[in-house]
């Protein structure tokens, strides 16, 4: 039961009459339907908890005596079956946790590919030097290959160059440290959140595991599809969202992983003709935007080195914008580049891209 210090501080919750006394749950909205609390109960979630659940932030109903409360709840552990809530006032402007906590919605991870690898989990980075050992190699692969099951006996060959029964049992070892890294809580052999066994060979979770790629291959996607249909606006704001994920190369810290070469020159590709769309879209159908088209032909001509057109069309508008000297050392880059890689020289001269 709450006490009266406690409705004080929270007000009265939606669902309770005036005078009515109600607990605690009732309060701070534990499974109120439309709050940030609607799929937990902090309560519950506490009985099965040694130590105090993280300290939460709700906003309070009006009428209460703040506009926001800090709530910290945990078992009394001299009494199990009793649980403990201790609140105090909190700021509205205060963003800190401020929704569903991420200890109500389950765990998470989240594995950034694009770049360097990085991975974020629900209490922030995971890091350590077991990212570029076998275990970390292992999540890669199966980052790489994350669309399906893959066997064993192919992970064992692909990584380690065999598979015999040696190199697969120190596979499934390896596996196990691999879940110990990314869950160091979990119980013994309890279940893994992130790395499932299937008959045969491992798969991601992909109810529980986002990685980068596939968020900017969908706002690619969607970006593409909306300029078909003519929707402009839409196409360059998706297609921008994708371009900004892109963050470098897929699994830029594995450049000679033959098995992640495929997906890197896949999304590498994607990556170019999304800023090809993005500048044709922006200097067209009045949506002329000088310093977005800058931005994208820089980043296209760095992830492409060789695309004359790319670089002209650059050099034209560094010159319309009096941007000469760094026309000029683009332009001499360029030209050495071309000669010393394919004995070819330009077809057009920085007096020639001024009358462009």
């Amino acid at each position: 039961m709450a006490n009266r210090a406690a409705g004080t501080l929270v007000g009265t919750g939606p669902e309770l009459e005036p005078g009515t006394p109600g607990t605690v749950c009732d309060l701070i909205g534990c499974r109120r339907p439309g709050g940030p609390l609607e799929s937990a109960c902090l309560h519950e979630l506490a009985a099965e908890r040694d130590g105090p659940l993280p300290e939460v932030r709700i906003d309070l109903t009006k009428g209460a005596a703040a506009s926001a409360a800090w709530v910290t709840v945990a078992r009394v552990s001299a009494t199990p079956e009793l649980v403990l809530t201790e609140m105090r006032p909190g700021r509205a402007e205060d963003r800190r946790r401020r929704t569903a906590p991420h200890w109500t919605t389950g765990p998470r991870l989240r594995v950034i590919t694009l770049g360097r690898t990085r991975l974020l989990g629900n209490e922030g980075p995971i890091e350590g030097r077991w990212l570029s050992n076998r275990s970390g190699r292992i999540l890669k692969f199966l980052v790489a290959q994350r669309h399906r099951t893959v066997y064993t006996d192919e992970i064992a060959e692909k990584l380690w160059r065999e598979s015999t029964p040696a190199s697969v049992k120190a596979l499934r070892y390896f596996v196990h440290i691999l879940r110990t890294d990314l869950e160091p809580e979990r119980q013994g052999r309890g279940k893994s959140s992130f790395v499932l066994a299937e008959p045969g060979g491992y798969a991601l979770d992909r109810s529980n595991v986002e990685i980068d790629a596939d968020e900017f291959e969908a706002h690619v996607a969607a970006g593409t599809e909306a300029g078909r249909a003519g929707d402009h606006v839409t196409a360059i704001q998706r297609l921008a969202a994708g371009v900004a994920l892109y963050g470098g190369d897929f699994l830029a810290d594995e450049p000679y992983a033959e098995w992640a070469l495929d997906e890197r020159d896949r999304l590498h590709n994607l990556a170019a003709d999304a800023l090809r769309t993005l500048v044709r879209l922006r200097q067209g159908q009045g949506q002329d935007d000088p310093e977005g088209v800058l931005a994208d032909l820089e980043r296209l001509t760095t992830l492409e080195p060789f695309d004359v057109e790319a670089h002209a069309d650059l050099l034209a508008l560094l010159v319309q914008r009096g941007r000469r000297s760094e026309a000029v050392r683009r332009y001499q880059a360029l030209r050495h580049r071309m000669l010393s890689t394919f004995n070819e020289d330009l077809g057009f001269s920085l007096a020639d891209i001024a009358l462009r």
